[in-house]
């Protein structure tokens, strides 16, 4: 019984960090199922790298220059 505990707990520490990238903002797309196949590999080392490398309010987009019309075509 002891062994089925120790398993289950083993499998729940595996499966967390696909669990915080599936439901993490910061990444879509084809960048976030690269994460998760980095993380089904590694695990906990890809997480630590995920938080360290991607930015926190996700994918930032090109501010217009200051002076010019910025136009909706």
């Amino acid at each position: 019984m002891s062994e089925l505990i120790l398993l289950c707990f083993a499998v729940c520490a595996y499966l967390i960090p696909v669990g915080v990238i599936v439901g993490s903002k910061r990444t879509k797309g084809h960048e976030k199922n690269g994460w998760l196949i980095a993380s089904l590999v590694f695990s906990w080392l890809t997480l630590l790298l995920y938080f360290s490398i991607v930015p926190k309010e996700g994918v930032q987009s090109e501010k217009p220059k200051k002076g010019k019309a910025h136009t909706d075509r």
